[in-house]
């Protein structure tokens, strides 16, 4: 049996998810769909896909299994909530939607027609990352005290970057979305349940390039944040696009019997009280699929996501620990929090 996929969405749609995809022996791409008119038509060709459509609404009418939905968050809620109603089993990009309220809904909805959904968090399929979970419910660190992930790039620091969506916060563009949902997610698959959050944002370039121009940057580059969750742990997470250098991602976790320590290598490292540091790297051993284009950490963390999201599907076992609507609902009120949350001048 052969899960037959559509994808909403020719960015990150056709630089990873459609080549993992159609690499895959149990899955087949039978359909794209992207709203810039003769786009889908071109990655329908390059990929030999059978049916391309410029409305993502005949794509969801198509006849198939699965629907990912790819495009900017502005969208998650309403294409994914027709897709289930047309009894398709969803995959959804994070964030998951544009506030609580709608993932609230998309939840509620997918829960109830019964279909598998799931978010698109593939770290949680990285090996390294992996491995830290399995050390962390191994008790290698003890009881988690302290998390630190920090993640600084230049990748927009250049103020002469043209003005897109990911600038404009109504089509939930911006630094919260982008990368913060995927480290939020990360905490809680580390470290449990959120149970009170404090961070800031700020937008450092506040407009950019247009024809003619300069339009306003109403999205965030910069966020700090930390969480607390139920256990106790207190996790902290820097994010930063406009840095004149780059650091990590980098991953630290400190409890009260042990430390690890994911580098910006991609090298873990773990020491037990009163020990010395050594190396527990679990390297990768998958390869990119033809037609992938992408950082490795990401697009080969998510061939391993694909593997075991067409295997839940296609044989009913569980779709943990893949991240769900329910995830994605849990990230989503985290994310709202710190969006609202301001700065507060000394007493």
């Amino acid at each position: 049996m052969v899960l037959r996929i559509g994808v909403i969405g020719t960015g990150f749609g056709s630089q990873v998810q459609i080549p993992a995809f159609q690499a895959h022996p149990r899955a087949r791409v039978v359909a794209v769909a992207s709203g810039t008119p003769g786009k889908a038509a071109a990655v329908a060709q390059r990929f030999d896909i059978p049916q391309a459509f410029d409305r993502w609404e005949d794509l969801v009418e198509a006849d198939l299994d699965l629907v990912s939905v790819t495009p900017q968050p502005v969208w998650h809620h309403p294409m994914c909530l027709a897709a289930i109603h047309h009894g398709r089993h969803v995959l959804c990009e994070k964030p998951m939607a544009m506030n609580t309220a709608e993932a609230v809904e998309m939840l509620t909805e997918a829960e109830g027609a019964g279909i598998v959904h799931a978010i698109d968090h593939e770290l949680r399929f990285n090996p390294n990352r992996r491995k830290v979970k399995a050390l962390i419910d191994d008790g290698f660190i003890g009881r988690p005290r302290h998390a630190l992930i920090t993640v600084v790039s230049g990748s927009r620091a250049d103020p002469t970057r043209p003005w897109t969506w990911w600038a404009d916060a109504s089509q939930g563009g911006g630094l919260l979305g982008a990368q913060a949902s995927h480290q939020v997610d990360l905490l809680r698959f580390y470290l449990g349940e959120v149970t009170a959050v404090s961070g800031v944002t700020e937008t450092f370039i506040r407009e950019r390039p247009v024809s003619g121009g300069t339009r306003p940057v109403t999205s965030e580059d910069f966020t700090s944040f930390s969480l607390r969750f139920a256990s106790g742990a207190v996790g902290t997470v820097l994010l930063s696009v406009v840095t004149a250098h780059q650091e990590g991602p980098r991953v630290e976790l400190w409890g009260d019997e042990g430390s690890l320590r994911l580098d910006g290598q991609e090298r873990l490292w773990g020491a037990r009280r009163g020990g010395e540091w050594r190396e527990f790297t679990d390297a990768e051993t998958v390869t990119a699929p033809p037609g992938m284009d992408y950082s490795p950490l990401w697009g080969l963390s998510f061939v391993r996501f694909a593997d075991h999201l067409i295997s839940a599907v296609l044989d009913g076992m569980s779709i943990s620990p893949a991240a769900t609507f329910a995830d994605g609902l849990a990230v989503q009120k985290v994310l709202d929090v710190i969006r609202q949350s301001r700065w507060s001048a000394p007493a």
